[in-house]
């Protein structure tokens, strides 16, 4: 199970994206592909401050169908469990000097109670975190 952060999903959405996201993206098993409730939120956040209308209309039907279409029962949630693990990884992170941004520190605690490793280019916002780690852009 892999587990994409927010900036590996707005780089599928670009009009050009980075050719290694793309050639890792379709080397991977689209089933073990999920997203979380945190990148749904910074996505949908992202869209609704554009100032155009007609694009903030077209990114927001996109990204709707996106998610019904690819990641269908493959959304998983800030849920209880997640609270607990986010009270410890952003601790440990304080401790270590390397305090993590509230979002990033739930989809880390997302991804580690559901046992996913997260995809994303800002790697060293996870060190530390008791996860594996992949970065599409180095594929």
């Amino acid at each position: 199970m892999i587990l994409l952060d927010t900036n590996i999903v707005s780089e599928m959405m670009k009009k050009i994206p980075c050719p290694a996201v793309i050639k890792w993206i379709t080397h991977q098993e689209s089933m073990a592909l999920y997203i979380s409730t945190i990148t749904i939120a910074e996505i949908n956040y992202g869209i609704h401050v554009l100032q155009k209308r007609k694009q903030r209309h077209t990114l927001e039907k996109a990204f709707s169908q996106a998610l019904n279409e690819s990641f269908s029962n493959r959304v998983l949630f800030f849920d209880e469990e997640a609270a607990y693990a986010y009270g410890e990884i952003m601790s440990l992170r304080k401790q270590l000097g390397k305090p993590l941004s509230i979002l990033d520190g739930q989809i880390a605690a997302i991804a580690h109670v559901n046992h996913a490793s997260v995809a994303t280019r800002n790697m060293k916002d996870f060190l530390n975190c008791n996860l594996e780690l992949i970065n599409p852009f180095e594929y």
